[in-house]
């Protein structure tokens, strides 16, 4: 099955202390579970004229090519990290999401609100894409998700607005005169752009669309109150979901491909100042089924209460055999909470984080929620930390896990920012980044 590896950007999960957690969802109102299921309305987009052409006079610096160790086969047991620290100048600390495909790897990067890309035949020699040719992306779009079809790959881009933040994501905004497009190419090196789908205003996100590789081909979804979805076979040709699709109330926050289709997460909106969070299931990406609870629960496992706070679902963590939903509580700073499911619709709390622990340390913002990092690439699942107590595990369901034998320059106890890479996984403090370096056995 065609996985994406995305945070949405790689399935990327942040956390530990003084981490941020993921943006919050907006309110509106919920109607009952087994709300009637909607079919998609066909909206088959032509190839795009391009509007804003490439131009020859623009100059657009990329990062320079990289290599790192050849990465063991998606299916093998890791047994050790072997930690080195990389230098600042080392195009891979820019790296924030990595798709295995059959056609090789493809690496996508954050760079001051630009997106640098790389491609890999072998996940050991990377190549930058130039941007601005006849066969690339054009200067100034954000490169925004990517995800495995029958024919090769497809990659969703936005224009780049203003950034208020030094050109931390987190603060990046999108332009409105270049809209939402949807790139295909045969081998990650030559890209023709298409008419994306139709996810309604960048105005309106909470956050960049999302892309996820199911059974039955794409689903591009926006983020936010009243989300907007379409489905393709091929990211040419996309259909609009109808509205109705999702209950109203609800800000979906993430969506990921699974063996039976798709999982959703979000908040619902139960009342004028009340969310819970909630998950959904489909096959199709058209047709949803739920919502089903991911109840706040004590840290001995008691379902509290389900008036006054409100919580919801951030993101969503994929493994071969499961999947781990990342939370907040609204009201509480640094207040994280995780549920696994093995399909996405029966979900248990997980409010000790296992295995990394909930944090020791004090401040504000600094307690109440996981000791280190989760991520995930739809194969396996990596938790990890830094420190004298540092560690790694893996999983393949988010509750079974085995800690990996773990040697050399162990990186910071404050490096809770991890990319999963084909054959290890990079963690960052903001600063310096090191590389673990997977063998497997």
């Amino acid at each position: 099955m065609p996985r994406l590896i995305a945070v949405s950007l790689l399935s990327l999960v942040l956390a530990g202390c003084g981490s941020t957690p993921g943006p919050t969802a907006t309110p509106i109102s919920a109607i009952p579970t087994g709300s009637p299921m909607a079919s998609p309305t066909a909206t088959v987009a032509p190839s795009l004229a391009p509007s804003v052409s490439p131009s020859p006079a623009t100059l657009v610096v990329i990062p320079g090519a990289f290599t790192t160790p050849t990465p063991p086969s998606a299916s093998s047991v890791w047994a050790t990290i072997r930690w080195q620290r990389l230098a600042s100048t080392d195009p891979l600390t820019l790296v924030r999401r990595v798709l295995r495909w059959r056609g090789g790897f493809i690496a996508v990067g954050w760079d001051a609100s630009s997106t640098p890309v790389w491609t890999s035949r072998d996940g050991a020699h990377w190549e930058p894409l130039p941007f601005n040719t006849a066969t690339t992306f054009w200067p100034g779009l954000l490169v925004v998700a990517v995800a495995e079809v029958r024919n090769g790959l497809v990659a969703l881009t936005v224009l780049a607005g203003p950034n208020d933040c030094g050109g931390a994501p987190d603060c990046q905004t999108y332009g409105s005169t270049v809209p939402l497009m949807s790139w295909t190419s045969p081998d990650g090196r030559t890209w023709t752009p298409h008419t994306g789908p139709d996810l309604g205003p960048s105005s309106q996100w909470r956050a960049a669309p999302v892309l996820a590789a199911g059974p039955s081909g794409l689903l591009a979804a926006s983020t936010g109150s009243g989300a907007r979805l379409a489905t393709s076979v091929d990211g040419i040709a996309w259909r609009t979901v109808p509205s109705g699709a999702f209950p109203t109330g609800l800000a979906i926050a993430d969506i990921v491909g699974t063996s039976g289709g798709f999982a959703a997460v979000g908040a619902l909106m139960v009342s004028a100042d009340h969310e819970r969070a909630v998950a959904f299931q489909s096959v199709d990406g058209a047709a949803w089924s739920g919502p089903y609870p991911l109840h706040l629960v004590s840290a001995s496992g008691i379902i509290l209460a389900s008036t006054g706070t409100s919580w919801g679902a951030t993101a969503l963590v994929a493994a071969r055999s499961g999947l781990i939903a990342v939370g907040v509580v609204f009201a509480t700073p640094g207040g994280g909470l995780w549920w696994q499911s093995a399909h996405g619709r029966d979900w248990r709390a997980l409010p000790t984080y296992p295995p990394l622990g909930p944090t020791t340390c004090t401040g504000e913002g600094c307690g109440g929620q996981a000791n280190g990092a989760l991520v995930g690439d739809g194969e396996r699942m990596v938790a990890l930390r830094g420190g004298v107590a540092g560690g790694v595990w893996t999983s393949s369901d988010g509750l079974i896990w085995r800690r990996l034998a773990v040697t050399g320059d162990l990186p910071s106890e404050q490096a809770t920012q991890a990319v999963l890479l084909p054959g290890g996984v990079l963690l960052s403090d903001g600063t310096t980044t090191w590389l673990g370096e997977a063998a497997g056995r």
